[in-house]
This record gives C-alpha cells, structure tokens and sequence, in this order.
C-alpha cells in the first residue's frame, strides 16, 4: 500500500515537474518545447496507460477528434496530389499533418490529468510567474546595459530579452504573465493583505514596463485588455482596477515624455491602426498617372497592392490588409478543404501572388487556405462552444472558487489567442499550437469535471 503510493507521487511528481517546465520552454525554443510536449506524452501513458482515454465523449471530444482526423486525412491526400503533379517533391504536409496528432494526445492527457487530480496548477502557475519575471528583469538589464546577461546585443526600439534575434519577448510576457496575477491572492496566502496588493501592484509594474521596453505592441494592448477584463470580472482583483489604471497613465506619460523611440513606436502604431480603417478613403485613391506608370507598367507586381472599388483603384498602404488579401486568394485556390497544413506557400505561389510568406498572419486565413471551408467551420465550432460553456457556467455560478481561480486566466487568455482580427503567427506552428492545446484542455476539463460532481449529487 505505501509502495503503490509512493509510485504514485513519484509519477505525479515527474508529470507535474514537466507540465512546469513548458513556460520554460518557450523561452528555449521549438526543440525544447517539443522535447517536453514528447517526455510529458511518453510518461504520461507509461504511467497511465489507455486509462487517459477512458473518459466520456460527449459531442465536443467528438469534435476535436474529427478535426485532427480530418487535418490527417487532408494532409495525405493534398500532400499526394502536389507529388502527382509536381508542385512538391517532398513529403512535407504529410508529415506535418501526421505529428500533429501530439496535440490531440496531449489534450487527452492534460484532461486525464485534471479528472483525476494530478495536475498541479499552482506548480505551473509559479512556473509561470519564475520565467515571466525573469525574462522582464532581464530586459530591463539589457535596457540598462545594452545586452541581456546572455550577452544578446540591445536593438533600437526592441528588446528581446533571453530571446536573442526572436522580437518575441512582449508575447511571451503577455501570454504567461497573467497567470502571475492569481498566484498570491489565491494560491499563495499572506495574512497582511497589504504586502499582497503592494507584490500586484509591483508585478503589474515591472510587466508594464518590461512590454513597453520589448515593444511588441499588440501584446501590450491586450495584455491591458486582458488585465481589465479580469479585474471587472473577478471581484477579488477588481480593487486593483484603480491602481492599474493611474499606473498605466503615469507610466505611460512618462515613458512618451523621456523615451523617444517609445514615442515614435506607439505613434507608428496608431498609424498602422488608421490606415487599417481608411484603406478606401480619397488620399489613397490612385491617380491616372500613378496608375498607367508606376502600377501598370514599371512594376505590375504593384498592381497586386490595390483594391478596385466602384471604379477606383485604392493603394494598400497598410501591412496587414496586404497579408489579408494575400489569405484570401491564396484560400481562392482550395475553398472547401484547403490545400493542408503547412501549404500556404505553396497555394501563394500557385496563386501567383508576389512576395509569398510562410503565412498571413492571421489564424483564421491560415485555417481557411490549409484546411478549407470545413476546418473553419470545425474550428469555430470549437471555440464557440467553449466561450459559450464557460459563460453558462460563470452566470449559473456553477463553479467553486479554487476552479473559478484557475479557469478565469485560462479563459481570457484563450479570448485574446483566438480573436479574428488580431495579426499573429502560424496556427499550426510549434509555439502557437503548444499553448493553444494547453489552455483548451484545462477549460474543458474544469468545466467537465464540474459537471460530473454536479451529476453525481
């Protein structure tokens, strides 16, 4: 008997352990991140065996199961019409398509994990808090001194931190720092409520700050986003909602007023953001000269970089509506099932499109161009029952306050990982889909397990 728990917590242990390090592995890399995602998988069902499928599959494991199953078959079959026809010589999306099964084991797993109370969320939520913080002081160091203590170099306007060339510090930040946020008033208790809001305010300070130094300014956006909706939601954060506010204010002033390049960042930001919503207003209406010399002629390639709306030909100043026109002709070419995971490039080029990229920014294009009309749909359907399930179950108040502390971070962070109109990475790319699939299983395995203690009494 204490053998087998003493094999029990050892297993525990070890899962947990690893579960932890995923914050860490971000910061390492693709490897790494995928070595862990392996070592928690072959653990995890050498320990646990065929027990972590042994769950109940109500309609949305249905769903996620078909939507890889359907990435699976969709690979082989695309894969072996671009090798019939000599658009690809290698076995790419296939095996893309094939290792992204790890996903749809992890999310069992992670499920497994948290029916039987395995999983240690104030581990991971430490974890979080650890790596967040270090990589803010580090790139405060690297502000100071001109590199971080690796010995990366500073650039102008963006700090990256322990990321070295990846300008990717300020999402990273964003996505694991708010996890920071619930672990003293919830999982670490102090006596002296004083000492804790002083350690919020403070951590919410140093984040601050350490996003506006990296300059990544979509994840400084919503991580304020974020930050607000949680503090409204949350009653137990909502007292910080002043703090934070006269924070961001005098923070914000401050660094406008003293740090120049911060200025002309956040201004280029706004005009990014303008032009976005004035693409078809008159100053960028093409003139006859324009249009027969520069567009038509000299270059036609230019010609891609506009629109044609009733009559006029409006130029594309901005970055984004590029790569969204780019998503949609190149999703012109497969509509109904797309041409894989990992085939943008290849349906760019086909498309004839110029200046083909590995994928255009946004989730939702890429989903429509590799897996068609009905992996959108599969995938929306996902995430639309989960915003809705969750927000059944916070107005029926259905859920106990240690499983309210937990899945609120999750969730909102899920809001912002999955909203349309944002610019972001690939969808199926090693870091994205990692914390994609980790967030949807604890949601879901929350929101079950709820339901199973609700069924049972």
């Amino acid at each position: 008997m204490i053998s087998n728990i003493s094999k029990a917590s050892k297993q525990k242990f070890v899962i947990n352990f690893l579960f932890s390090l995923l914050c860490f592995s971000f910061m390492a890399g693709n490897l790494i991140i995928n070595i862990n995602i392996i070592l928690i998988l072959v653990l995890g069902f050498t320990f646990y065996k065929f027990e972590v499928f042994k769950i109940e599959y109500n309609f949305f494991e249905k769903i996620i199961i078909f939507f890889f199953l359907y990435i699976l078959i969709n690979g082989i079959l695309n894969n072996l019409f671009y090798k019939q026809i000599n658009l690809y010589n290698d076995y790419t999306v296939l095996f893309k398509s094939f290792f992204y099964l790890r996903f749809l084991l992890l999310y069992f797993l992670i499920n497994y994990l948290i029916k039987k109370d395995i999983l240690n969320f104030k581990a991971f939520f430490f974890s979080a808090f650890i790596s967040v913080t270090f990589v803010c002081l580090d790139i405060i160091y690297q502000f100071f001194f001109g590199q971080d203590i690796f010995g990366f170099i500073a650039v102008e306007r963006r700090l990256s931190g322990p990321f070295g060339d990846e300008l990717i510090a300020g999402s990273f930040i964003f996505r694991f720092g708010i996890f920071s946020f619930f672990l003293y008033p919830f999982f670490l208790k102090i006596k002296n409520k004083n000492i804790s809001n002083f350690f919020i305010i403070c951590l919410f300070v140093l984040m601050f700050i350490s996003l506006i130094l990296a300059g990544n300014r979509t994840p400084l956006v919503l991580f304020l986003i974020t930050l607000l909706m949680i503090t409204l939601f949350e009653k137990n954060l909502r007292k910080f909602f002043f703090f934070f506010t006269i924070s961001v204010i005098l923070i914000s002033i401050t660094t406008y007023k003293f740090h120049p390049n911060f200025k002309f960042h956040i201004g280029s930001y706004k005009t990014k953001i303008e032009s976005f919503f004035n693409v078809l207003s008159e100053e960028n209406i093409l003139s006859e000269d324009e249009l027969e010399s520069e567009y038509r002629y000299e270059n036609k390639d230019n010609m891609f970089y506009t629109i044609e709306y009733k009559g006029n030909f409006y130029k594309m100043n901005n970055t984004y509506i590029k790569e969204f026109k780019t998503g949609y002709l190149t999703w012109k070419e497969n509509v109904f099932f797309g041409g894989g995971i990992k085939s943008f490039i290849i349906n760019c080029s086909k498309a004839k499109i110029p200046n083909c990229v590995n994928h255009p920014h946004n989730y939702y294009l890429e989903i429509l161009s590799e897996l068609g009309l009905l992996g959108f749909f599969i995938i929306s359907l996902i995430f639309i029952l989960i915003f809705l399930k969750f927000i059944i179950k916070k107005l029926s108040n259905n859920l106990s306050n240690n499983e309210n502390y937990i899945i609120s971070p999750f969730f909102f962070l899920f809001l912002m990982e999955v909203f349309p109109l944002k610019n972001t990475g690939s969808f199926f790319s090693t870091q994205n889909s990692t914390y994609l699939f980790l967030i949807l299983p604890v949601l879901v395995g929350l929101m079950k397990k709820q339901y199973l203690i609700e069924k049972k009494t």
